[in-house]
């Protein structure tokens, strides 16, 4: 069988990627008059992206290496540089946002200024989306557009 490109290793990534995506939709924008469920989405959506920073960090560092370092293609590497950046301040602002929360739990009571935590939440809610679009847009140029090729025709060595 023909390579199709990605693993399941990265499609697992992808699918909790997209979960993760659509629990912060939720909680951004239901989750305040739905509480009841608000509650468990939020547990779940920090642990889920505890989880997803411990998976892909080691994805990454190993994509980086492989990924855009090598890419031949102008276009296909900036995006790849772009998305793999903003990954990074999507994680970064999700981890600061849960910083007062693991404090409490290790039995220290302190909050961002409500205006830190305004623009906290701006910026990981709109660099997730953006993520989001990166990657379809990411996906499509590099592994859908590769699964498209029938059976037992290959791309020649060193193309994507």
């Amino acid at each position: 069988m023909p390579h199709r490109g990605g693993s399941v290793y990265s499609a697992t990534l992808t699918a909790t990627f997209t979960l993760l995506l659509c629990s912060g939709l939720y909680l951004e924008f239901f989750a305040a008059s739905h509480w009841h469920a608000g509650k468990p989405i939020l547990i779940l959506h920090l642990l889920g992206g505890v989880l997803f920073t411990l998976a892909l960090t080691p994805w990454l560092v190993s994509h980086v290496r492989s990924g855009p370092v090598r890419s031949q293609r102008r276009r296909f590497t900036l995006l790849g540089w772009l998305l793999l950046g903003n990954y990074l301040l999507v994680i970064a602002t999700g981890l600061l946002m849960a910083l007062p929360a693991a404090l409490y739990l290790l039995g220290h009571i302190w909050f961002w200024r409500f205006e830190t935590t305004h623009l906290l939440t701006f910026l990981h809610l709109w660099l997730s989306i953006a993520a989001g679009m990166g990657l379809a847009f990411h996906l499509n140029l590099r592994h859908w557009q590769q699964s498209a090729l029938p059976i037992g025709e290959h791309r020649p060595q060193g193309q994507p």
